[in-house]
């Protein structure tokens, strides 16, 4: 493979992730003036919120992000950390921890474990009791990024949280999406769905989100915690159906507490009393992170075209037949091509029984490579593709995603027959990890400290664009 090449993807991938690290992105969005002892003003996104005497800004979090969020609003509003009026509370997993002034960092949940756990749990109350124990006059700022879902974890008193975390396998097993999944754990949280809105009514309350879903649906960014609730429990109860879940034995408390809560509860509103100081807004997306990538591929010389999905993908197989085909429909072009794309596809899993390692971007690749090596003839002289999660993260192990070119036969310890082969049984068994990390092409930059989505670089052309030489 030409280190130029993947060089060039490598860094337009990592310049698209640049432009979302939350750090930067919530120290822009704040402002400070006055006397930090008196009266001062906080500026939210060119929005004054002006603090009395004595009041307070409590910060509280919850995402992969969460504690660069933090780190961000600590810089911003240093001036307050003097004074003693500002403290808070963040939960993000294990290997995300950042060191902070006076915001409290809490391991939600370990590294590479996407499911609630006992310390979320703990650290959930704690958010709670700082939103309740907040007066009129102090600025609650909720720093929200994904993964804030399994990270800020606080059960429905009629379930256990050992069941709330089955549901999620289950329902991630069937393939369901997250818009699906988060339908159905915001209603059976506290906190989630509206529930740290509802703690904090009557007070004022900002947030500031880093959006993990395509088409940023504030209800369904980490379960839609600071907004009104466009869901009901029939329509958690409806998803459960869908997957042929809701007749199993070992969910019969959860499909009970749905049918209870679906006779009591009443919608939220937007326009319910007490929510009048409340403001949502998105700070970062997966379109920020494609429009940078693009901007970079430009500027290495190649013809940039940039596409970032507006809702959850079609299922990782047609996912990848599309991105393959467009490696053959550039052959003609004549000028090397960056085709940067984001997006989220849904995998199916296979048995628990014959299930390997992997994610949703080693799969993606591992099916794209399975294409190419079907249709060698038909793709030009060179590609690379390049698919990774943003956090750094793909499924429980140490890859964001994977990547090949059209070298990728010829260095692995095979035929073009039999790696084709090992690829088929790998996807069949969602072992894309195990496949790359015995032939190549595992991409590991660790904990980016940001997560929009997924982000895939496709370069198609020569092997140096023009622009490449006065890098």
């Amino acid at each position: 493979m030409s280190c130029r090449l993947i060089d060039s993807a490598l860094t337009i991938w990592q310049s698209g992730v640049n432009a979302v690290l939350p750090e930067r992105l919530i120290e822009t969005r704040l402002a400070f003036s006055g006397e930090p002892a008196g009266s001062p003003v906080v500026t939210v996104c060119g929005e004054a919120f002006p603090l009395r005497a004595g009041a307070r800004v409590i910060v509280v979090g919850m995402g992969k992000a969460s504690g660069a969020m933090a780190a961000g609003a600590e810089k911003a509003l240093a001036p307050l950390i003097e004074a003693g009026r500002l403290s808070g509370w963040v939960n993000l997993p294990a290997n995300a921890l950042t060191p902070l002034r006076v915001v409290h960092a809490h391991a939600g949940r370990p590294a590479g474990m996407n499911e609630p756990t006992d310390a979320g749990v703990a650290g959930t109350r704690e958010i709670a009791r700082l939103i309740e124990s907040a007066g009129p006059d102090d600025l609650i700022l909720a720093l929200i990024s994904g993964g804030g879902s399994a990270l800020a974890p606080l059960p429905i008193p009629e379930i256990t949280l050992e069941k709330k975390a089955l549901v999620t396998r289950l329902l991630s097993g069937a393939g369901a999406n997250i818009v699906e999944l988060n339908t159905v754990r915001k209603q059976l949280s506290r906190i989630k769905g509206g529930g740290m809105r509802r703690m904090a009514r009557g007070r004022r309350l900002v947030a500031l989100i880093l959006s993990d879903v395509l088409g940023d649906p504030l209800d369904v960014i980490a379960s839609g915690a600071t907004v009104a609730d466009t869901s009901t429990p029939a329509d958690a109860l409806n998803v459960l159906r869908r997957f042929g879940l809701a007749d199993r034995a070992d969910l019969s408390d959860v499909v009970a507490a749905l049918r209870k809560r679906s006779r009591t509860l009443t919608p939220d509103s937007p326009a319910d009393p007490g929510y009048e100081n409340h403001r949502n807004l998105i700070v970062g997306n997966n379109r920020l992170a494609v429009d940078a990538a693009c901007r970079r591929a430009e500027q290495l010389g190649f013809r940039a075209v940039g596409e970032s999905a507006p809702r959850s993908e079609e299922d990782v197989g047609e996912v990848a037949e599309r991105l393959i085909g467009a490696i053959e429909r550039q052959r003609a072009a004549g000028t090397p091509t960056a085709l940067i794309s984001g997006g989220e596809p849904t995998v199916t899993l296979a048995p628990p029984e014959i299930r390997g390692e992997g994610g949703r971007n080693t799969q993606l690749v591992l099916l794209a490579l399975i294409e190419a090596l079907r249709n060698r003839k038909r793709f030009p002289a060179r590609f690379i593709f390049l698919s990774a999660g943003t956090d750094g993260e793909d499924g429980p192990t140490d890859a964001a995603g994977a990547y090949f070119d059209d070298g990728f036969v010829g260095r692995g310890d095979g035929s073009a027959e039999e790696i084709l082969a090992a690829a088929c049984d790998a996807a069949r068994r969602n072992d894309a990890y195990t496949f790359f990390q015995r032939f190549g092409g595992l991409f590991r930059p660790g904990a980016t400290g940001t997560n929009v989505c997924d982000l895939r670089v496709l370069l198609v052309g020569a092997e140096l664009a023009e622009g490449n030489r006065s890098r």
